[in-house]
């Protein structure tokens, strides 16, 4: 078994990039330097495009012909947006494997994105209780193989169909996918409840103002919703979370599960990414109070496998190689690096 997590440290946890960069060098990857000029560029471009673009609109909203000239092109951009989430949303979920080529994949991922928040603010989240009997809608098989004590798995021909990586909503590649588990919903649920983790509640004003109050205050909320994240353009469909000695919301483990549309030997085949909020700070992006990750998501990714292993029958059956080692950062900006290998559970 690959290295444990280590413990967490007593009190507080001030994350830091001199701690991310120490566990990279720990693992034989090259440090990266922590560039925010980027980011300002960014943001300063923005504000010029508006300042620009403001005596214009102000220009075009001063007689009539302007008023019906702006308002027509609106409707032309804002049908022509519709029609472009419309077929990436269709096409990314009837394609038998989503293109490999990196700016086609961005764009579909990102369109299917876009209609997976409206379905999300429409009330649509990730539910413990629609994720027990939820089920591919057009399932395909894949080629199954017997492992010891006749435990299924999935013949290495067909692993390479499952997908690969996590993605923000702009459809840019996050972490790896690094569990697999074969079996229903209502098994994946029972598997975690007995290892003690806790299904993540739905993001309602309510939970998501409990949720920032026990951030601030350091106070328990075994349950707390968590960010939504992206696989294929889907929602995740449950979270599953467990907070160290102490109760701490501001560390915890948690780990984020899609229902994808395979089936092996007619059992459901979810996969999973892994990580551990190692702490609260300022987003890089937007100065608001977020977890940050411990940059070591194969550490979290075997915290997640012991601790099943330890409360039921579930067994890893297969090691499978998602992706090189590599290193990124997640949609708040935190860096993570992988080995890229993920376990098949059953």
């Amino acid at each position: 078994m690959p290295k444990t997590h280590p413990q967490p440290r007593s009190g507080a946890f001030a994350y830091s990039d001199q701690q991310a960069d120490s566990g990279r060098a720990q693992a034989g990857l090259e440090p990266v330097a922590v560039r925010r000029w980027p980011i300002w560029l960014a943001r300063f471009a923005m504000l010029g495009a508006l300042a620009a673009a403001y005596p214009g609109l102000r220009a075009a909203l001063s007689h009539a012909e302007g008023r019906q000239m702006l308002f027509l092109s609106g409707l032309a951009v804002a049908l022509l947006f519709v029609l472009f989430l419309t077929w990436a949303h269709e096409t990314i979920n009837k394609a038998e494997k989503v293109p490999r080529t990196r700016l086609v994949r961005a764009v579909m991922t990102f369109g299917a994105s876009c209609v997976a928040v409206g379905v999300f603010l429409r009330g649509a989240q990730a539910d413990a209780v629609h994720a027990a009997i939820k089920v591919a809608h057009v399932p395909r098989p894949l080629w199954p193989v017997t492992h010891g004590a006749g435990r299924l798995g999935i013949h290495h021909d067909h692993l390479g169909l499952l997908p690969r990586f996590s993605a923000k909503m702009s459809g840019a590649t996050q972490a790896p996918v690094s569990l697999i588990f074969l079996g229903s919903g209502a098994d994946l649920l029972e598997v975690f409840a007995a290892a003690g983790w806790y299904a993540a509640d739905r993001i309602t004003p309510r939970s998501a103002l409990r949720a920032f109050a026990c951030g601030v205050l350091n106070r328990p909320y075994p349950c707390a919703p968590v960010l939504p994240v992206f696989l294929e353009g889907k929602l995740h469909d449950v979270a599953f979370q467990r907070t160290d000695e102490g109760g701490s919301s501001r560390r915890r483990h948690h780990a984020r599960w899609w229902l994808t549309d395979f089936t092996c030997e007619g059992t459901q085949v979810w996969a999973a990414t892994a990580s551990y909020d190692a702490g609260v700070g300022m987003g890089r992006l937007f100065p608001l109070p977020i977890h940050h990750i411990d940059p070591d998501i194969d550490a979290e990714r075997d915290y997640v496998v012991r601790s099943l292993a330890a409360a039921g029958p579930v067994r890893v059956i297969q090691e499978v190689r998602v992706t090189q080692p590599m290193r990124g950062r997640n949609a708040a900006g935190d860096h993570f690096y992988t080995q890229g290998m993920a376990f098949v559970l059953a």
